[in-house]
């Protein structure tokens, strides 16, 4: 396969980057925007994982709004190529806000070398009351999953909900941003994991099964929830994958008392006027205690077959 370098995706694949000092003191945050995401490689990546990634970004923009500025960098598996990449990155960071060091930025504990090695993928959401530049940025490598695997699809639709989030809770304050989103993760989580799925499975050629089947493979956590506990206190970490799948199922059945309107529009409309919990209450009737309480001690004591009634 071909494999493109680096300097070639800087020059041919940045996309809509316009003036830096215009976009630093302009505050759009929160409104859609024309601007399209820029797309940065490793040297070893090959073109058609950039292309793939673009494809997934563009579906996921169309359905949810383009929200930005969003860059993607794409990592492969050579630790030398992405050594480079997190070079460019820190230049990058520095030329969009003077504010930032280099030496920090390239010692940062979680850098493109550490995706070489394991692989996955994930959103940083740079809106604070330190930095100048706000923005997303998206990483995406080369293994688990890979661009050859049908999950790496719908993981670029999940870390884009996550833009589509964060992009709907103004504040630069840390404490004001994590009491919208909440910390652990079976709200941010479920949420992006579900809706990413959701949105994937009403993909041309996807088979009809595929939501179905994916949401029953989640139910798998359930053997390893204790008793009493509740997903919104478990935390990132060796058991939050629990609260990844259940949190899906969480989403889903909010969805199906509600609607996916109240769920994607109407409580990301109220989020930042009302919190986290008004929004809730005003969107979904009930507090997010008492649904919680629901989910747990009659919705998912029910046989799988209910329970797969309100997959769509």
């Amino acid at each position: 396969m071909k494999h493109i370098l680096l300097t070639t995706i800087a020059a041919v694949l940045l996309v809509g980057c316009g003036a830096i000092q215009s976009e630093v003191e302009r505050d759009n945050w929160g409104k859609t925007t024309t601007q399209k995401a820029e797309f940065y490689a490793a040297s070893d990546v090959p073109g058609s994982q950039i292309e793939l990634t673009r494809q997934w970004y563009e579906i996921a923009s169309k359905a949810w709004g383009n929200y930005g500025p969003l860059e993607f960098w794409i990592v492969g598996t050579n630790e030398a190529a992405a050594t480079a990449l997190d070079k460019r990155y820190c230049e990058l960071r520095k030329q969009k806000d003077l504010t930032v060091s280099l030496e920090h930025c390239l010692n940062r504990d979680h850098n493109f070398v550490s995706y070489a090695k394991g692989g996955n993928a994930g959103l940083n959401t740079r809106r604070n009351e330190n930095e100048k530049w706000s923005g997303f940025i998206i990483t995406m490598s080369a293994k688990f999953p890979g661009p050859q695997e049908e999950d790496y699809k719908p993981v670029v639709l999940h870390e884009y909900f996550h833009v589509y989030q964060h992009a709907h809770i103004h504040s630069k304050k840390d404490s004001e941003r994590k009491s919208r989103n909440r910390e652990n993760p079976w709200w941010a989580e479920g949420g992006a994991e579900y809706l990413a799925q959701l949105l994937y499975s009403k993909q041309e050629g996807v088979r009809p099964s595929y939501l179905k089947e994916t949401m029953k493979f989640k139910l798998k956590s359930l053997k390893d929830l204790r008793e009493g506990e509740s997903i919104k206190d478990i935390p990132y970490g060796k058991r939050g994958g629990i609260a990844y799948d259940l949190g899906a199922w969480f989403i889903a059945f909010i969805i199906n008392k509600t609607s996916e309107e109240a769920y994607r529009v109407k409580f990301f409309r109220d989020l930042n006027t009302k919190g986290f919990e008004g929004s809730f209450v005003k969107n979904f009737e009930a507090s997010s205690k008492d649904l919680l309480d629901e989910f747990h001690n009659t919705f998912l004591k029910l046989s799988l077959e209910d329970k797969m009634k309100i997959i769509p």
